[in-house]
């Protein structure tokens, strides 16, 4: 009766389209006539012309402090590892402090974060701290600095354990860039090809040499006692077993990724039984920053030097206290 007072039947009344203003298109994929094209276009402008202020044309190293205290972080949790980094990066930049370092190098850290507060919650026994460093070229100063922000960043003075994981540009790349997840269609074909096999390194010359100069240098921290146990990704049998074996510091830690190879190979798991190596999976991709992400972040003209990863556990809970990331990124051109 009340609608007819009005003048319209409520058998012709038909709601408005209900719009978001920060969506082109509303219910149904009609256009939103209220949505400013050019406000978007400018947005986006300024978001780009921010990081081009953040880098300033000078190589820059990210660390993104501890994304667990991050709320829109938090909301991702299960993220495959490359999603995961990139979202944190955005989020690290969208609420950047800068400090400049000698000669030619920009820090970029988040602000008000929490890590060193987690860190300095409980005593330095009390707690495990697991870092992974991911590197895509051989560069003997690279993994220096890597594992030095390491203990920069964390202010401590050894980790518990730390995995590398070198991967060097050029060999071939198993996975897709998230987590070894194949796309559709590939799973059955890979699986054929992949199973019980690592191919690691594969296409690139003198990788176990090189890998044994760089394993040669997280030694000498262990032998200073600042690294408890040492660890390594990806190795084939044949790879790990010439990597024990002119090592003074025996990798006490294997990882491989199953995504990449279906099922844990015989061989492997044999020698690692026999020497003690605990071995462990992980969904990492070989390249954890790859050149379709740095672009998609307007990262064009910079290159991943090194990523790692850190973890904070209390000991008597296993509950993880705080996580984050270190990237160094090179001005390429």
């Amino acid at each position: 009766m009340a609608n007819r007072l009005f003048g319209f039947s409520s058998a012709h009344f038909q709601p408005a389209p209900c719009y978001n203003e920060a969506s082109p298109s509303g219910p149904g994929g009609i256009e939103n006539p209220g949505f400013n094209w050019q406000q978007k276009e400018e947005q986006q402008h300024d978001k780009s012309n921010m990081l081009s202020h953040l880098l300033k044309d000078t190589s820059v190293i990210v660390s993104t402090g501890n994304v667990l205290n991050v709320s829109e972080l938090r909301k991702k949790a299960g993220q495959k590892p490359t999603d995961e980094l990139t979202d944190c990066l955005r989020s690290t930049f969208g609420e950047a402090d800068v400090t400049e370092l000698p000669p030619n190098r920009r820090l970029i850290t988040r602000r008000n974060n929490d890590l060193l507060e987690k860190v300095k919650e409980h005593p330095r026994a009390d707690i495990k701290i697991g870092a992974k460093i991911f590197l895509n070229r051989f560069s003997e100063p690279a993994l220096t600095e890597a594992v030095e922000k390491l203990f920069e960043t964390l202010n401590v003075s050894y980790l518990d354990n730390l995995i590398l994981a070198y991967h060097p540009t050029g060999a071939s790349v198993v996975g897709n860039g998230n987590g070894g997840t194949p796309e559709p269609g590939e799973e059955e074909e890979e699986q054929e090809v992949k199973e019980g096999v690592i191919e690691w390194a594969v296409g690139s010359d003198n990788a176990v040499g090189n890998l044994k100069k760089l394993w040669s240098l997280l030694e000498r921290y262990a032998g200073d006692g600042k690294i408890g146990q040492l660890g390594i990704a990806d190795l084939d049998a044949d790879s790990l077993k010439e990597l024990y074996d002119a090592s003074t510091v025996h990798p006490s830690i294997a990882q491989i990724n199953l995504a990449a190879c279906c099922v844990v190979p015989p061989q492997l798991q044999a020698y690692c039984n026999q020497n003690e190596i605990q071995l462990l999976t992980h969904s990492d991709p070989q390249e954890l920053l790859p050149r379709e992400v740095l672009d998609e972040l307007d990262l064009a003209s910079y290159g991943a030097g090194w990523t790692s990863r850190y973890q904070v556990h209390i000991k008597c809970r296993g509950v993880l206290a705080a996580k984050g990331f270190i990237v160094s990124l090179d001005r390429s051109n």
